[in-house]
């Protein structure tokens, strides 16, 4: 657990959370995201055809890359708290719960993630290990809580 914590944010160096950096590392993420996954933008309302230059512009997407580049700050620090890690991870299905995300898309978040921290500079083989373990982590904990609300779960 602390080699996962340890490697983890070690890595988000690459995504500070400053108050100076937050906004544009946030709108950094959806940037790219919507760039190399345009196939997940149907889950954007509004925001279907958008470009990262759409994105750079947005409000919206401000507020979301701030939340979600929050969101991973907590979960790298609190990996090692097992209880606080997997609450967190409940907490944000029940605030996604109605939005008809596929279920599929919990895990396959983290490699997003991770190919996002590439491109801003280098993540080690180590880095990388311990993204894939702190995602099977929540995906499992996720996956559990999506059950839990009656809702498709692998």
């Amino acid at each position: 657990m602390a080699d996962v914590k340890k490697n983890c944010l070690a890595s988000l160096s690459l995504a500070p959370i400053s108050k100076a950096q937050q906004a544009q590392v946030g709108k950094d993420f959806y940037k790219f995201f919507f760039t190399n996954h345009p196939d997940l933008r149907k889950y954007f309302k509004g925001a279907e055809n958008f470009t990262a230059d759409d994105v750079q512009k947005s409000d919206r997407f401000e507020k979301l890359g701030s939340g979600l580049l929050l969101s991973v700050h907590i979960l790298a620090n609190t990996f090692d708290n097992e209880d606080v890690f997997r609450a967190f991870c409940r907490e944000t299905i029940d605030r996604h719960v109605g939005r008809g995300l596929d279920p599929a898309l919990w895990k396959a978040f983290w490699s997003v993630w991770v190919a996002f921290l590439e491109s801003k500079g280098g993540v080690s083989g180590d880095q990388k290990a311990a993204w894939d373990k702190l995602g099977t982590v929540f995906n499992d904990e996720c996956q559990h809580q999506l059950a839990k609300h009656g809702l498709p779960h692998l």
